[in-house]
C-alpha cells in the first residue's frame, strides 16, 4: 500500500466518524426528542446517507437504523441544511413524498443549537458525488485505497472537519457560549408573569369564577385581541400590561356578575415570530415563546459566526432600532438589563464585527476581544479580567501591522502609567510576558540526601550550612568526594569543582568547606550508584562546550575502580588520587600501586603527540589534563572466582573452588573419590560451553520443525490438518522440554587408570555426574515399542531389537547405531570394535534406530526425532546420526 492510499484510508476513516458524531450529535439534543416528522422520512434519509457514504462502487454502508432513527428526529429545517451541506437537494425526492401520499403535518417550531451542524455543512463540498449502491451493501472496514481514486469532494468535507479539530492560540472571545445547545438558555415557561406584560393575540387567561356560581373558563385571545367570556360577551384585552388586566376582568365580574367573585391568572402564553439576520449563523424567521429576550432568539438561530458583532446587537421595531444588546455585559458582569423582551414581528439584526486587539500570555483570559468604547492597553487588559500574579509587565509588547502591511513589535510598559494609556488599534496583539522559570540566588542540592531541592543563597554561604553533617545524608554515603557544577558569570560556561564532605564536617567554616556562588548545583553519590550514569549529563555539557582553543575537559579511568568511564574534569588542579575518588575508590583487584597516563597532547604545529606515563600511586599524584586516560593497573593473575560441581556417586558432592590449573582428578580426590556403587563407565561431564551452543542449536531445531510442520499441513488436505495441528504441538512441546546437556565425551575409567595421559584440566561451569551402576540396555526409535531392558551378556543389538517389538516398516535398518553410557557413538554396521568385540553393548548403553528420511514425510521424521531426543539424554552433536 502506498503513502497516498495510506492516506486515504485515514481520511476516510475521519469522514466516516465525523458523519457518526453529527447523528449522535442530532440524537443528543433533547429538543429533538418529540417532534412530529414525515412519514415518509426514512427514505429521504437513507437517500442522504447513500449519496453520504457512496465511496466507490464496490466498497460502501448502508446507513443503520439507528443513523435513519437519529435523523428522523431533525427539525425540517435542519433536515434541508444538512442535505445541503453533503450535496443533496431534498426537491429531488418528492417522487418519494407522492408515492407514499402527501400526509405531511409540520414540524412543532422548536429553539435549537444548530450551530455545529452548519459549520461543518459550509465547510464541506457541496458537489460531493456518490456512486451506485449494490445490492449487497458495501463495507467500509474493508475499503480498497484505489477505489477513492473517483470520489469528488472528501478533500473539502475533510478540511471541514480539519478545521475545527485545529486550534488557534487566540480565539475570539464569546463564541464558545453558543457551542451549548439553545435548550440552555430557554426561558422559563413556568415562572410569575411579569406585571408589564403585554397580552396579545394567542395568549390564553384562566378565569375561575366562585361564590353565587362556581365555573371555570380558560379564554384565549382572538386576532381581534378580545375574548368571549361566557355570558357576558366580547372583552377586548390586548395591549394591556397583565396587571391591568386582571384589573378590568375582576371590575367586569363585580359588576355584571351580582354575589361572583373571580381568580384570574395566565394559562398556555402565545408565541411570537422574529427575524434574527445579518451575521447569524442560520438567518431567517423563528417562532419563540412570548417571553423571549434578544438572547434567546439568537441563541434559537445557532448563536453568531466569527465575523458578526457581539457588542452591538440591534433590536429594530417598525424599522426603528429600539435598543442594542452588549453581550459582553452579559458574559463579563451578568447584567441583562439590555436584554429586551420581544414582541411579534421584531428583528434582530446583528452587525459585522467591530475592531478587534488580542491579548495573549499571562492574563487571566486571554483571547481577541472586540472594542467598543476601549482605547488603551489597560481598558484590554480589564477586558482580559487582569493580569496574572506571574506576569511581568515590564517586558511587555504589541505585535501590529504597519502602514506598509508588515508586522511590527512595540516594546511597552504597562506597569508606568504611559504603557498603560498606550492606544491600541485594530488587529493588535498584545503579549503579556511571564515572569521566567528560572529562579535566581539559589543552591540547588541532589543526590544522596535526605532534602533534596533548592536553597536560597546568601553571602558567604559554604557547604555546611545546607548540609551541616552526615546525618542529612541517606544511608550508604560516599563522603570521601562531592561535585559542584558552577557558571562562569560572564560566559555562563559550566564548570566542574571537587571537594570531601568528610573535611568539611571535621572543619565547617574552613577551607576545606567550600564556599558557595549564587546557582551551584551540588551533587553527592552513594557507594552502590554508578556515578558515570548521573554525570553523563554533565560530561555531554562539557563536550558541546569544546571549541578551537579549549579541549573538552572530560577525562577517562578504567581498571580496577569501582565504576570505570568517562567523568567531567575538574577546574584548576585535578589529581589522580581525585579521578579515582570520583570512580568510587579502587577495588580489591586493584594492585594499589601501579598505574598509567596515556596523554594526546599537540605541539605547537598543532600535531599530536602521544604521551604514556607509569607511576607509582603510592609514592605520586600527578595532575591530570583534559583528554587522559587513567589505567590502574590489576593485581597479575587476578581474575574472578571459578569453580565446578560434583554430584552423584562421589563421597561429598557439591560445589569446589576451582584453583587455577588443576584438572578434573584432583577435584574428585578433594570430593573424596568415587563410592562403592558409582559407574565411571556412565559418567556425564557437560561444560558451560557447549550447552550454551547446544541450547542456540536447539532453538534452531525448534524453527526448523516449525516451519516444515507448516509446509507439510499446507500439503494435507482439509480434514487432516486438525490431527495434524495436534500431532505437530506434540512434537514441538516434545523438543520444548528437552533441556541442553553440553555434554563431553570422557572415558572416566581410563583417566582414572593412566591419569597422566589423559587427565585434563577444568573450567568454570564445569559439572560431573557419577551414576549409579545401570544393568539396563535402553532401545528407542523406530521400533513398536521403545523400552529399557535388563542387561545381558548374551544378548546382542538384534536380540535387544527383537524384545522391544521389532522395526517399524520405516526404520533405516543399516544405520541402527549404539550410544554408549559415556555418550560415545558406534555404528555397529561399519565398526570394527563391534565385530570383533562379542560383549561390545555394556550396562547403561542406548541402541538407536533411526528412520528411513527417504520414505517419509516431515511430518513423521519430526515425530521419530522428537520421541529419540526425549527418550534418552542424548547431546545435541547426537542427532547428526539420526
Amino acid at each position: 500500500m502506498t503513502g497516498l492510499q495510506t492516506k486515504k484510508v485515514l481520511d476516510f476513516n475521519r469522514l466516516r466518524k465525523s458523519s457518526d458524531f453529527i447523528f449522535m450529535a442530532i440524537s443528543d439534543n433533547p429538543l429533538n426528542q418529540n417532534l412530529f416528522m414525515k412519514p415518509l422520512i426514512q427514505k429521504i434519509v437513507a437517500s442522504i446517507l447513500f449519496t453520504l457514504f457512496s465511496i466507490s462502487t464496490v466498497y460502501a454502508q448502508a446507513p443503520t437504523q439507528e443513523q435513519i432513527d437519529r435523523f428522523k428526529r431533525l427539525p425540517p429545517a435542519q433536515q434541508q441544511a444538512l442535505a445541503r451541506s453533503f450535496g443533496v437537494d431534498l426537491s429531488d425526492l418528492d417522487g418519494l413524498l407522492e408515492e407514499n401520499g402527501g400526509d405531511e403535518t409540520e414540524a412543532e417550531p422548536i429553539s435549537g443549537n444548530r450551530r455545529d451542524l452548519t459549520k461543518s455543512g459550509r465547510n464541506s463540498n457541496r458537489n460531493l458525488q456518490g456512486g451506485q449502491i449494490p445490492p449487497n451493501g458495501f463495507d467500509l472496514d474493508n475499503i480498497d485505497p484505489n477505489d477513492l481514486e473517483g470520489l469528488s469532494g472528501v478533500n473539502g468535507l475533510l478540511e471541514g472537519f480539519e478545521s475545527s479539530e485545529e486550534e488557534d492560540e487566540l480565539k475570539l472571545f464569546g463564541h464558545n457560549i453558543f457551542n451549548y445547545g439553545a435548550e440552555t438558555f430557554a426561558p422559563a415557561e413556568d415562572i410569575p408573569i411579569p406585571v408589564n406584560y403585554l397580552l396579545g393575540p394567542g395568549d390564553t387567561i384562566v378565569i375561575q369564577l366562585y361564590g353565587k356560581e362556581n365555573a371555570t373558563h380558560t379564554l384565549k385571545l382572538n386576532r381581534e385581541g378580545q375574548i368571549q367570556f361566557p355570558d357576558i360577551g366580547p372583552i377586548s384585552l390586548a395591549g394591556l400590561p397583565f396587571e391591568a388586566m386582571q384589573e378590568k376582568l375582576t371590575n367586569v365580574v363585580n359588576e355584571q356578575m351580582i354575589g361572583v367573585k373571580s381568580s384570574i391568572t395566565m394559562g398556555p402564553l402565545r408565541t411570537v415570530r422574529v427575524f434574527v439576520l445579518g451575521e447569524a449563523e442560520i438567518p431567517g424567521s423563528y417562532v419563540v415563546s412570548s417571553l423571549s429576550t434578544m438572547t434567546n432568539a439568537i441563541f434559537a438561530s445557532g448563536g453568531i459566526t466569527e465575523i458578526g458583532s457581539l457588542r452591538n446587537i440591534q433590536l429594530k421595531r417598525a424599522g426603528k432600532v429600539v435598543a442594542r444588546l452588549d453581550l459582553y455585559d452579559l458574559l463579563l458582569r451578568g447584567d441583562t438589563s439590555d436584554d429586551s423582551r420581544l414582541l411579534p414581528g421584531d428583528v434582530i439584526f446583528i452587525p459585522p464585527v467591530g475592531k478587534t486587539t488580542g491579548i495573549s500570555g499571562a492574563v487571566k483570559r486571554p483571547a481577541i476581544y472586540e472594542l467598543k468604547n476601549e482605547r488603551t492597553v489597560a481598558d484590554v487588559i480589564q477586558l482580559a479580567g487582569g493580569l496574572l500574579a506571574n506576569a511581568y509587565a515590564p517586558a511587555s509588547r504589541i505585535e501590529r501591522i504597519s502602514r506598509s502591511g508588515e508586522k511590527t513589535l512595540v516594546n511597552i510598559d504597562i506597569s508606568s502609567p504611559s504603557g498603560r494609556s498606550f492606544k491600541v488599534n485594530d488587529a493588535d496583539i498584545i503579549q503579556i510576558q511571564p515572569t521566567l522559570e528560572t529562579v535566581n540566588d539559589t543552591i540547588t542540592l541532589e543526590g544522596h540526601v535526605k532534602r533534596e531541592g533548592d536553597f536560597a543563597w546568601r553571602k558567604f554561604m559554604r557547604f555546611t550550612d545546607i548540609v551541616p553533617n552526615a546525618d542529612e545524608l541517606l544511608p550508604n554515603p560516599d563522603i570521601v568526594i562531592g561535585l559542584i557544577q558552577r557558571e562562569e558569570k560572564i560566559t555562563r560556561r559550566t564548570q566542574v569543582h571537587l571537594f570531601s564532605p568528610q573535611q568539611a564536617f571535621a572543619s565547617p567554616q574552613g577551607p576545606e568547606d567550600p564556599l558557595l556562588q549564587p546557582r551551584d548545583v551540588i551533587t553527592l553519590f552513594e557507594y552502590d550508584t554508578n556515578r558515570v550514569e548521573i554525570l553523563k549529563e554533565l560530561v555531554d555539557r562539557l563536550k558541546v562546550q569544546s571549541n578551537f582553543s579549549q579541549r573538552q575537559q572530560t577525562i577517562r579511568i578504567y581498571g580496577s575502580v569501582r565504576f570505570p568511564g568517562e567523568y567531567p574534569l575538574a577546574t584548576g588542579n585535578m589529581s589522580a588520587r581525585e579521578l579515582i575518588s570520583l570512580a568510587g575508590g579502587l577495588t580489591e583487584s586493584a594492585q594499589g600501586s601501579g598505574a598509567e597516563i596515556t596523554r594526546y597532547d599537540l605541539n605547537e604545529n598543532r600535531e599530536r603527540v602521544d604521551l604514556r606515563k607509569d607511576f607509582d600511586l603510592t609514592m605520586e599524584n600527578p595532575q591530570l589534563k583534559a583528554g587522559d586516560t587513567l589505567r590502574i593497573k590489576q593485581i597479575p593473575l587476578w581474575q574472578k572466582r571459578e569453580s565446578v560441581e560434583l554430584t552423584g556417586e562421589v563421597i561429598y558432592p557439591g560445589v569446589y573452588d576451582l584453583l587455577p590449573g588443576e584438572t578434573l582428578l584432583s577435584v574428585i580426590e578433594r570430593a573424596g573419590g568415587l563410592t562403592p556403587y558409582a559407574y565411571p563407565e556412565g559418567a556425564i561431564f557437560s561444560r558451560k560451553e557447549l550447552r550454551l551452543l547446544e541450547e542456540e542449536r536447539l532453538e534452531n531445531l525448534k524453527v526448523k520443525i516449525a516451519s516444515d510442520l507448516a509446509t507439510a499441513n499446507l500439503e494435507k488436505s482439509a480434514a487432516k490438518k486438525e490431527i495434524d495441528k495436534a500431532e505437530a504441538d506434540q512434537i514441538l512441546n516434545s523438543i520444548e522440554s528437552t533441556k541442553a546437556l553440553g555434554r563431553m565425551v570422557i572415558d572416566l575409567p581410563t583417566i582414572l587408570d593412566r591419569p597422566k595421559k589423559f587427565d585434563f584440566e577444568l573450567a568454570d561451569g564445569d559439572k560431573l555426574e557419577i551414576p549409579r551402576f545401570k544393568p539396563s540396555v535402553t532401545v528407542v526409535g523406530e521400533i513398536q515399542h521403545s523400552t529399557s531392558h535388563f542387561y545381558d551378556a548374551r544378548l546382542d543389538i538384534k536380540d535387544y531389537i527383537d524384545m522391544s517389538g521389532g522395526t517399524k516398516q520405516n526404520a533405516d535398518k543399516k544405520r541402527i547405531y549404539v550410544v554408549k553410557a559415556n555418550g560415545r557413538v558406534y555404528a555397529p554396521a561399519s565398526s570394527a570394535w563391534f565385530k570383533s568385540n562379542s560383549k561390545a553393548l555394556q550396562p547403561g548403553d542406548t541402541i538407536v534406530v533411526p528412520i528411513n528420511t527417504t520414505k517419509v514425510d516431515s511430518l513423521t521424521l519430526w515425530s521419530s526425532v522428537a520421541q529419540i531426543v526425549s527418550s534418552a539424554a542424548l547431546g545435541i552433536a547426537a542427532l547428526g546420526n539420526l
